[in-house]
């Protein structure tokens, strides 16, 4: 699987604000909710921080992959926050976090929800570069090539 088969344009943020694990992962959901995606963002965001809590998403080269499954989700959604400035994403990170892939999966899908996190964990681990590529793009859909050229790369 790729991230490209899921991930839209429309959920990449290339200019997180946030200055911390908490703030980044309410700015995403909220994003989403914006867009009508997610209705109890509140309840998701708990969920987010309760898997946080068992350990930290954060998967080093500077990027995380927060996820969760969520009941009554009709699909899965992957979401993309780009942080300039990087945020101190856990206590024991000795780099800032600059990429985060936001994974919700439906309840009823932890096989697709699998597929997908073994997809993000891949490209990071795979792109040597990605991160300073994406850093380096101004809009979505560069963010977006620089994610579908290394997913190729690592074919």
């Amino acid at each position: 699987m790729k991230l490209t088969s899921i991930l839209k344009p429309e959920f990449i943020k290339v200019n997180c604000g946030a200055d911390s694990r908490e703030t980044l992962l309410a700015e995403m959901i909220s994003e989403l909710a914006g867009m009508g995606l997610v209705v109890d963002d509140q309840r998701i965001i708990r969920k987010l921080l309760e898997r946080e809590n068992m350990g930290s998403t954060s998967i080093g080269n500077h990027a995380a992959v927060p996820h969760t499954k969520v009941h009554g989700l009709q699909s899965p959604i992957v979401f993309i926050a780009v942080s300039r400035k990087g945020i101190r994403y856990s206590e024991g990170d000795k780099e800032r976090v600059h990429l985060a892939i936001l994974i919700l999966s439906p309840t009823e899908s932890p096989i697709v929800h699998l597929q997908i996190l073994a997809a993000a964990a891949s490209l990071i681990k795979h792109s040597r570069n990605l991160v300073r590529d994406i850093l380096n793009a101004d809009t979505r859909e560069g963010v977006m090539e620089i994610i579908r050229r290394n997913e190729s790369d690592n074919d």
